[in-house]
């Protein structure tokens, strides 16, 4: 789904879950581009016959600098709406820097977790055969490991990574 406008913001959905991108120099008209932008989807979804959660609802400024005065406070249904460090959007830990270490992190906690669990499971007498092992790890590990690697790929090329 996407909702087209002429307000300055671009929305793109996919299912249950929506992205509102804002962009702009200065903080008071992306301030008040960002608080019309729920103002029109929560009217979109009334028509529609939805309805948009204020607890699941998150803010997470992407910009080079540290200052984040003149954003906000921004509300939807009348209840404040906090801006937050980091946004899980499917699937894809994304932070204010965008520099995908929580993503990165979380992947690889989660790949060691399920290869420890794909381990216990065989034995060198007793346990899955070595070609169903393979099978998981080619259809349940590989695949959780480069989950959006399109998008957080340039992390990988990092030294340090």
């Amino acid at each position: 789904m996407t909702i087209t406008n002429d307000l300055g913001f671009s929305t793109f959905g996919y299912a249950d879950n929506i992205v509102i991108i804002v962009q702009g120099k200065f903080a008071h008209t992306v301030n008040e581009i960002m608080q019309a932008a729920p103002n029109m989807i929560v009217k979109w979804a009334v028509k529609e016959g939805l309805n948009i959660s204020p607890h699941k609802t998150a803010i997470v400024p992407f910009m080079n600098r540290r200052n984040t005065e003149g954003l906000g406070p921004l509300t939807l249904y009348g209840k404040e709406l906090t801006m937050l460090d980091e946004v899980k959007y499917l699937g894809v830990t994304l932070d204010s820097k965008l520099n995908w270490n929580q993503h990165w992190q979380k992947t690889i906690n989660k790949s060691q977790t399920t290869f420890a669990v794909t381990r216990r499971i065989c034995g060198k007498k007793w346990g899955l055969r070595p070609n169903m092992v393979h099978w998981l790890y080619t259809r349940v590990i590989r695949p959780s490991i480069l989950h959006d690697a399109l998008v957080w790929w340039s992390k990988v090329m990092q030294k340090n990574h």
